[in-house]
């Protein structure tokens, strides 16, 4: 927490900086981004007394305001109330509600307005506050969203926004987008002006290291440990630069374990375990304490293998929330007491290896499939959101058109002599007006279509996805289950298909008249086909779609070019399409 100096104060404008905050134009949040480097460093008290001000302000543009308001106050609640030291986890869970709430508000005005600079924005302040929080799918959700939404309108967000996309996604194995996102972040960092660039881009090459470190790709992982290594010897505080030279040296050992060189893995491991052992970064510790028990074993020395995995299981008591390097232990242990003949102690931790690995599997497993439905959910969140202000939009316009119908008429039944010119201009704003209505009830379709349509692509990327990872184990009727139902969204009732057809034809006005003039007693199966054929889906996305498999699709495709008299399913395209 701040100090809570209360002499100190801010020489802010309360009123000045809501108008900043207001501003529409302000395309890149760059008062956002300032009012945070004025505050940083203050103490809470006066921090809280300005925000207190601020609230109270009246602004010009309520949405842009409240939106960046919120952002403020959430991350300098999550600053103030963020325990010492900071790798600590964040306990307060009042906090975290509050500050969950402010920003899903901060979200739902950003996707109203429709502006993706300010979503971009927000969604970047959700995604780092969800990381501080340790909610990882939220976390990756949001900040990969606010990088993707930076791309679409030609901008970058924060470096911190990359970097701990970065670390996040290596952590649920995604080693390509972590490796992505996570060069894009280290030239922001270095540009930025930050006091701690120097430790951050190490960790950032760190991180790339780790990706490539797991994806086998052993010269590109040695090559970012070395550039990282060598920022080591820069950093200010010795105790951090003791702790990164220990473990960075500990990754490289690890590659050398790989490579089969024991005897350049076995000196780095042990210095790295002394080293964190002495500085209390006991995770880190145990974990180069179990791989060099590992070394030992594969070097033949099995009682000094068994030394240092009890070692490991030692550290490890004094930080029970290392699960992923309790995990390796095990595993070594059984190891080691299968070499050295006993079988009980080898099952034992085998067993107990076994259980705690499916249960990381599973939390992963979960975590990846659980942001990929995060981010659809988040899709279709801002879609439902904007729709609904357009319907209320609607209703203030037909409300305002009767007010002027009402005082048109007033005025022609005052001014007769000008009547018959009246009741013209009349005639001509509402044909303006329903013209208007019409235009926006197309694009609110086209708008709908696209969402339906990606929203296919996006399914059926996650159904192969999920049956990939499942390809090599046995599924679980969970997992089983998840795939049936992400695969049977579809259109399979009478009114699925009756909503789906009024869509279309909003885009596609007559098409269905169209085909029945041409083909003679065409069956409505075969409609759908046709109509899904015009969209250029895939025979798989068809099938999502239409609840069969691509087998029966691909039958349907034949009926239809057959009905069609035409022999290729280019041609079947090209006849629909000129209907």
């Amino acid at each position: 927490m701040h100090a809570t100096a209360g002499g100190q104060n801010i020489n802010l404008d309360a009123k000045e900086w809501a108008k900043k905050l207001s501003d529409p134009s302000d395309k890149k949040n760059l008062a956002s981004f300032k009012l945070d480097t004025l505050l940083t460093g203050r103490d809470s008290a006066t921090i809280i007394n300005f925000i207190n001000q601020l609230a109270k302000q009246t602004s010009s543009h309520p949405r842009y305001f409240i939106a960046r308001y919120n952002c403020l106050v959430a991350k300098e609640l999550s600053v103030i109330y963020h325990p010492q030291p900071e790798f600590l986890p964040f306990m307060e869970d009042s906090i975290k509600r509050q500050v969950t709430h402010l920003l899903e508000q901060a979200m739902h005005d950003a996707f109203i307005l429709d502006d993706d600079y300010l979503a971009a924005y927000v969604s970047s302040v959700y995604g780092r506050a969800m990381a501080t929080y340790q909610n990882t799918e939220k976390a990756v959700m949001y900040m990969m969203y606010s990088a993707d939404l930076y791309n679409k309108v030609g901008l970058f967000g924060k470096w911190s926004t990359y970097t701990v996309l970065g670390e996040m996604l290596w952590r649920v194995r995604e080693y390509q987008k972590s490796i992505q996102y996570t060069k894009i972040g280290i030239p922001l960092l270095m540009a930025s002006g930050n006091p701690y660039t120097t430790r951050y881009v190490m960790m950032a090459y760190n991180t790339l290291a780790l990706a490539y470190h797991r994806m086998k790709k052993y010269d590109s992982a040695r090559f970012y440990y070395s550039k990282g290594l060598a920022l080591t010897s820069k950093l200010k505080e010795k105790k951090t630069a003791d702790i990164w030279y220990g473990i960075i040296n500990g990754n490289i050992a690890q590659i050398d374990y790989a490579e089969g060189k024991f005897t350049d893995a076995l000196p780095k491991f042990i210095m790295d375990y002394q080293t964190n052992e002495q500085l209390g970064v006991y995770d880190d510790a145990a974990n180069s304490a179990q791989w060099a028990a590992k070394t030992n074993l594969a070097l033949g020395n099995k009682k000094e293998a068994l030394r240092q995995i009890r070692e490991c299981f030692r550290l490890l008591h004094k930080w029970p929330q290392a699960d992923n390097y309790r995990q390796n232990a095990y595993e070594t242990a059984a190891q080691i007491f299968n070499a050295l003949g006993n079988k009980d102690s080898a099952s034992y931790y085998s067993g107990k290896y076994n259980a705690l690995h499916d249960s990381i599997e599973k939390e992963i497993y979960e975590s990846s499939t659980g942001i990929s439905e995060l981010r659809l959910n988040n899709e279709k969140d801002r879609y439902n959101i904007q729709k609904l202000e357009q319907e209320k939009s609607g209703q203030l316009q037909k409300r305002n058109y009767m007010i002027g119908g009402i005082l048109l008429i007033s005025v022609i039944v005052l001014l007769l002599i000008n009547r018959q010119r009246q009741k013209l201009k009349f005639k001509s704003k509402m044909d303006e007006a329903e013209k208007a209505r019409i235009s926006n009830e197309i694009e609110s379709a086209r708008r709908q279509l696209k969402i339906f349509t990606e929203n296919i692509v996006e399914k059926s990327n996650l159904i192969e996805r999920l049956e990939s990872q499942l390809q090599n184990k046995i599924a679980t009727a969970r997992e089983t289950q998840m795939i049936h139902d992400l695969s049977h969204q579809t259109i399979l009732t009478e009114e699925d298909w009756l909503n789906f057809k009024s869509l279309f034809e909003k885009i596609h006005p007559d098409f269905f008249d169209k085909i029945n003039k041409h083909v003679d007693n065409i069956t409505q199966a075969e409609q759908r086909m046709a109509a899904l054929t015009l969209l250029h889906l895939t025979t798989k996305q068809m099938s999502a779609v239409l609840g069969i498999s691509p087998n029966s699709v691909i039958k349907a495709k034949q009926r239809l070019r057959q009905r069609l008299n035409v022999q290729t399913d280019q041609q079947a395209e090209a006849f629909i399409e000129n209907l």
